[in-house]
């Protein structure tokens, strides 16, 4: 067998396990996701990503009571499929404004930060649709995220 067939077959392989890898991790966070949801059946749950070309993607998941407190928070960290979801437990119930001084006054990279804030956007605006799209209540901390040379950066603050 020539050279080239056995690094086109290596090649084969390796993409094989790839694959199955992200099968798995794709089924771990819809069993955390399927897990968080079915735990309580009132509230908001908001899922952020902070994907990464090189260095480590963060998925966040956050899980926010009627009264706008925190019930649950977890972060899958990594670069490869082997991740895994983490809990945050030091985020667990705090309120909105809380957590989002917490975020911002943290030493969570900017990744993270990143996909907390994007979980968080994401209740904010569930909870806006929930109430004919009236803002009623302001997280402060948090706000618009812009881009500076690939650096996140957290100004004003959003509302929910």
């Amino acid at each position: 067998m020539a050279l080239w067939q056995i690094a086109l077959i290596a090649f084969a392989i390796a993409w094989a396990f790839q694959a199955v890898g992200v099968w798995r991790q794709t089924q771990h966070y819809h069993e955390t996701f399927a897990d968080l949801r079915s735990r309580w059946h009132d509230g908001e749950m908001g899922a952020g990503a902070a994907p990464a070309r090189f260095g480590k993607g963060v998925i966040a998941l956050i899980v926010v009571s009627p009264s706008g407190d925190i019930r649950a928070a977890r972060a899958m960290v990594g670069r490869t499929v082997f991740a895994k979801f983490s809990e945050l437990r030091d985020l667990e119930g705090l309120s909105l404004e809380e957590f989002g001084a917490r975020i911002v006054s943290s030493d969570f990279d900017g990744a993270k930060r990143l996909a907390l804030s994007k979980a968080l956007e994401q209740i904010a605006r569930v909870r806006e649709e929930r109430r004919g799209g009236k803002r009623a209540e302001t997280v402060t901390a948090l706000a618009k995220l812009t881009h500076d040379n690939g650096a996140t950066m957290i100004k004003g603050e959003a509302r929910c």
